[in-house]
């Protein structure tokens, strides 16, 4: 269910020495995130990796709009991870949290009301450039290692791995987004960034099981793409990835 508020208000950033005054319309998103927990992962990090889903889930269907009133940049290619640190600034609360169980397979579901708005991007877009700036500090050794915190922060953590892609640091990235799935088991997003780095280097049939993954973990993108996509490089993406 979305629901748009129609309550603005003036809101001012400095932004390089320059104040700029914005109007903040809030969007307000009542959306469910779910969470598919691997053998030995915590409550905990299910229910915290649900709750990012079902913001993130909120912060893209409120950018879509907010965006095309011109409230917010469309980003570009900045896009996925600003919105990834979006989720950081957005008011949200939970409404419903469960587990469901299946044999073996556990789920982990929660429902949210987000409030959503302008600020919270222009907020998320100067986290991204101070971030920036301290990785373009980082020494070799930290380049090529690429340690994860142990902090819970997956929007943090995969806009990360984004600001690397489009640093095109891909191999540096794939490391990093390596160990992002061993700290968030089952994510589909960061089989959706896998499946870029896969494009991008003419590596098709990895890509296509990059987007199976992310489409079996819950990703309506990923599962359009197999379904709609036909070749990428010469290479028949057409047969069904699970023939």
């Amino acid at each position: 269910m979305l629901k748009i508020i129609f309550c603005t208000w003036l809101v001012f950033y400095s932004i390089s020495g320059i104040t700029s005054a914005m109007e903040d319309e809030v969007i307000e998103v009542d959306i469910e995130g779910r969470y598919l927990m691997a053998a030995g992962v915590s409550v905990e990090l299910a229910k915290e990796m649900a709750f990012y889903i079902a913001k993130k889930k909120a912060v893209d269907s409120a950018g879509r709009y907010l965006s095309h009133k011109s409230l917010i940049e469309s980003y570009g290619l900045k896009r996925d991870q600003i919105y990834s640190l979006a989720t950081n600034e957005i008011e949200a609360e939970i409404l419903k949290q469960k587990r469901l169980t299946d044999g073996n397979a556990s789920t982990y579901i929660v429902r949210i009301r987000a409030r959503v708005q302008a600020s919270d991007f222009v907020k998320a877009s100067l986290k991204d450039a101070k971030e920036n700036k301290k990785e373009a500090k980082a020494s070799f050794q930290e380049e090529m290692e690429q340690p994860v915190s142990a902090e819970i922060d997956p929007g943090s953590d995969i806009s990360h791995a984004y600001r690397l892609l489009r640093a095109r640091e891909r191999r540096i990235a794939m490391i990093y987004l390596n160990h992002l799935e061993k700290k968030y088991p089952n994510w589909a997003e960061i089989h959706m960034a896998k499946a870029l780095v896969y494009y991008i280097y003419h590596r098709p049939a990895s890509m296509k099981r990059a987007l199976g993954e992310a489409c079996r973990l819950g990703n309506k993108t990923a599962c359009d793409d197999l379904a709609n996509i036909k070749k990428v490089h010469e290479y028949d993406f057409g047969i069904s990835i699970f023939d």
